[in-house]
């Protein structure tokens, strides 16, 4: 087998640098092994340079400023839409209040007023009516007081055209015109009505006759079996069925 100078070369170098890394490698794992200690350095590190941004084109601040704007418009239209929108509310609110209370004042106002008016029209109407009243009473009551007492007196100091008129009355209901008459009275009211029989102007004769079963208030004017109560509770019972009282004469 023949070798040339070339082959032989190579073969060298190859051996050469196996043996050179096999030696580097040795030497590594010794001074591995052996490293010494050295102190930490107390010197201030050197300053560190910061790299600096490349600074924008004019392109990229114009966009950036124009982007800017675009947000800033953006954000104050609708702070400004939100906040007006919010005023006008308020402020339509309260001017609608006051509108309304205004109206309402002012309707609730003539309403009142045209009640005043027509209360104080019915009031006037009442007035004139209530100052009438005495004028348009004052007869007819002052007529009714006459006949009431008229019909109640009966004691001390009576008036006879009552008794008269109630004895005329039974005097026409009997037969025969001048019949005796009885008038039974209480013992209490004897001397009353004694006193007003004895009166010489009578147009009849009465014989009184004291019973004390005569209730209070009652007494009789008889003849020939027929009655007629002309006491107190008599006549007042004749007041009450005048004036519509249902009460019913004895």
């Amino acid at each position: 087998m023949a070798y040339s100078l070339d082959s032989v070369y190579k073969a060298a170098e190859e051996t050469r640098a196996r043996r050179a890394a096999e030696e580097a490698e040795l030497e590594k794992q010794l001074t591995a092994s052996l490293r010494t200690w050295k102190p930490p350095s107390f010197d201030p590190r050197p300053p560190t340079e910061i790299p600096r941004a490349p600074l924008p084109t004019v392109e990229e601040v114009e966009a950036i400023r124009a982007e800017a704007a675009r947000l800033g418009m953006e954000s104050g239209h609708a702070t400004g839409y939100a906040e007006g929108k919010q005023e006008g509310y308020s402020a339509g609110h309260i001017e609608g209040m006051q509108k309304g209370h205004e109206e309402g004042y002012q309707a609730g106002y003539e309403q009142g007023k045209a009640e005043i008016e027509r209360l104080t029209a019915a009031l006037n109407t009442l007035l004139e009516a209530i100052n009438e009243l005495p004028a348009a009473m004052g007869e007819p009551i002052a007529e009714l007081a006459y006949q009431i007492g008229e019909r109640l007196s009966g004691k001390d100091g009576m008036d006879r055209a009552p008794f008269v008129a109630a004895v005329q009355e039974a005097l026409m209901r009997l037969p025969k015109p001048g019949e005796k008459l009885f008038f039974r009275v209480r013992a209490q009211e004897a001397e009353t009505w004694k006193r007003a029989l004895e009166d010489p102007g009578l147009p009849f004769k009465c014989t009184l006759v004291v019973d004390e079963n005569i209730p209070e208030g009652h007494a009789y004017v008889e003849a020939q079996g027929m009655r007629l109560n002309l006491g107190e509770q008599a006549r007042r019972a004749l007041v009450r069925t005048a004036l519509g009282l249902d009460a019913s004469a004895e």
